[in-house]
């Protein structure tokens, strides 16, 4: 019997109805570069166990960072004691459907462990991306440069009799330009981030990477001022996936349903966009930065659809969200690490292409405006509301991409942006960061689609 079996052997016969408990291991290392000089060179490990009992109905949840015998027992305790004191005041009880135990160990496929990359090579990849940006032009004033890789070990065993250990490596690199002139700054940014190894740093050039985000900041200094109102408008892929993400996405999160907290809570079966918007969450893509083997609970990643032609399909659920609204979970309950409890957590979460070439929708558009690049954006679960600051853009007149214009924000309604969707392209991107549920409890995830036309409100440039 593993330790795991055994804490789960000693929380049933304390009156544990149903036990789980994860290890997890995570490795962090970062390097950033500012101006040349090294800001951050950081490496850290965390390992702990977390321990989570259901009694009557009730949860209770204990972490240990001491691995030893005696200490997982008076974590199991505590989450015992925890949820024995819960049951009596909880007015809702929790049921968990019986799960198909199931037993695997998985070992990430991915051509180069950063763990066996030296740090000398990773630092002087960093400062190329540094020294790109300065050489490209002198007016860029300041430029940052990150690196970061994270290595992740999880085991998971519960009382149904699931035994399952897997990994997750996650690499990302970033540049950030300012431009100055004539006391007028503006922005370049670009990143790339997945769950591979550092073969994503192998297969990048960084003079042409850092350089074009350099670039992009200098050409920003004779952007023109912004169109505003309401007007049709050709969203990128960041501009879609925030959509996705930060107003359906985390309404669609199941506990936020529960708890009544989403303007979607009776949207099931309704028509919530065009007939041409497909949205889904899944985290099984191939090498995105969200995408994990299981869930915190240990159920298997899936393939979640959420808009199906313009109409709702359902939520995003964890075991104990399926039970309550007689649903099946769908891999999505996922904790920040082994001291957090668990959410409902989106993984990669986008709206799917169809035919569209970008030419073709831009000389389709008789007068609106080409949106690129997200610097920032609104959740909004309750009110449906829709707020995004894009980086930069193009007008569209008659059919063709004009003047380049400066920072601006896109606002609105997120169904009444759905259902005006008109035109959806077929490049498809993603793009990794991470994801907080409110301002905590972080999860690496991946946002993004196609290019998307809708008619949507232009301002604040």
């Amino acid at each position: 019997m593993s330790e795991l079996e055994k804490v789960i052997d000693f929380a049933q016969k304390l009156g544990g109805d149903f036990v789980d408990v994860r290890f997890e291991r995570r490795k962090v290392n970062q390097i950033s570069v500012v101006n040349g000089v090294i800001r951050n060179f950081t490496s850290s490990t965390r390992s702990g166990v977390a321990v989570r009992v259901k009694h009557k109905g009730a949860w209770g949840l204990a972490s240990t960072n001491v691995l030893t015998s005696d200490s997982l027992k008076d974590a199991a305790k505590r989450a015992f004691k925890l949820a024995k004191t819960s049951s009596v005041y909880s007015k809702e009880k929790i049921e968990i459907p019986e799960i198909k135990p199931v037993r695997k160990a998985l070992k990430m496929k991915i051509k180069i462990n950063p763990e066996d990359v030296n740090t000398e090579e990773k630092l002087k990849f960093v400062f190329a991306l540094d020294k790109a940006q300065k050489e490209t032009d002198s007016r860029i004033a300041n430029r940052t440069s990150n690196y970061a890789e994270t290595s992740q070990r999880f085991e998971l065993a519960n009382s149904f009799g699931c035994e399952l250990s897997w990994e997750e490596i996650r690499t990302s690199f970033s540049a950030f330009s300012v431009a100055l002139e004539a006391g007028r700054r503006e922005l370049g940014i670009d990143s790339k981030s997945g769950t591979v190894g550092y073969e994503l740093v192998k297969e990048t050039d960084p003079n042409e990477f850092a350089g074009n985000v350099a670039k992009e900041a200098v050409k920003m200094l004779s952007a023109v001022k912004p169109p505003d109102g309401l007007m049709q408008v050709i969203g990128d892929p960041s501009i879609a996936g925030v959509l996705a993400h930060e107003v359906m996405g985390h309404a669609s999160e199941a506990d936020e349903v529960v708890r009544r907290r989403s303007f979607l809570c009776e949207a099931i079966g309704k028509k919530v966009g065009s007939s041409l918007v497909t949205m889904v969450d899944d985290g099984t893509v191939a090498k995105a930065n969200g995408s994990i083997p299981y869930d915190s609970e240990g159920t298997q990643s899936s393939r979640t659809v959420i808009i199906g032609n313009g109409i709702y399909k359902g939520f995003m659920h964890s075991v104990e969200t399926a039970a309550a609204l007689n649903s099946k979970p769908t891999g999505n309950g996922r904790a920040q690490d082994y001291n957090r409890r668990i959410w409902v957590r989106m993984t990669n979460t986008f709206f799917e292409p169809l035919d569209w070439k970008l030419e073709e929708m831009i000389s389709n558009t008789k007068n609106g405006l080409l949106a690129l690049k997200v610097i920032s954006g609104m959740e909004d679960p309750v009110g449906g509301g829709f707020q995004v600051r894009a980086l930069k853009g193009y007008t569209i007149k008659n059919g063709g991409k004009k003047e380049l214009v400066r920072s601006f924000t896109l606002t609105g309604k997120a169904l009444d942006i759905l259902k005006t969707v008109d035109a959806v392209g077929k490049d498809f991107r993603l793009l990794g960061g991470n994801c907080g549920k409110g301002e905590e409890d972080w999860v690496p995830v991946s946002t993004g689609g196609p290019y998307m036309r809708a008619k949507i409100i232009v301002g604040g440039g």
